[in-house]
């Protein structure tokens, strides 16, 4: 799925779902339009959001080349689309919206970088998954002094994933997906669902 492409997984209605939510939340923010029928649970907090001062940017993407620098989407050596990014003078908020389980990634900490680096005037970046089953933000602040750190937290993990592409081995991993809900069912630790 993500190393040959060979496999396409089909959309479920919980990724359907996810994009009728961001796209709701894209419009409510940018154009002001009203929440559509069954998302209305969120007005308060997409009023919140769109109250915050600043120039907001709705799904923007984000890509950078192997010097941290910006780069052309199909070019770059990482790259990711903050779902809100909000620039206010030396600030910024990098807004992520979840629809699924609550589960922290590292994910806030790499979009903070991106935002350092794209924009080269911000010194803080406050970056938030929102919630919208819970109604709960996990934020997180960083700072332009953090920026060393925040990409030696991501070097292992590219040094292991450049190795495995010159060496053209990605072994499988077992992972909660395989008992039945991962679409690579040739793998070796796919389980079909009980």
């Amino acid at each position: 799925m993500r190393v040959k492409r060979d496999i396409v997984e089909p959309p479920t209605e919980a990724t359907l779902w996810g994009g009728r939510v961001h796209e709701a939340m894209e419009y409510r923010i940018k154009d002001g339009t009203a929440l559509p029928e069954g998302m209305s649970q969120w007005e308060g907090l997409a009023t919140k959001i769109a109250n915050m001062a600043g120039e907001k940017f709705c799904e923007v993407e984000m890509a950078l080349d192997e010097n941290f620098q910006p780069a052309p989407w199909g070019k770059a050596w990482t790259r990711g689309i903050a779902d809100l990014l909000i620039v206010n003078g030396d600030k910024a908020v990098n807004l992520d919206y979840k629809t699924g389980k609550r589960k922290l990634t590292h994910q806030l900490m790499l979009y903070a970088g991106y935002t350092f680096a794209i924009y080269p005037q911000v010194n803080t970046v406050v970056t938030g998954f929102v919630w919208m089953r819970d109604k709960k933000i996990d934020k997180e602040t960083f700072t332009r002094d953090q920026v060393p750190i925040i990409w030696q937290t991501f070097i292992p993990k590219v040094r292991k994933l450049e190795s495995a592409y010159e060496r053209d081995a990605w072994p499988a991993r077992p992972s909660g997906l395989c008992k039945g809900w991962c679409p690579v069912k040739t793998c070796e630790f796919y389980k079909d669902k009980r």
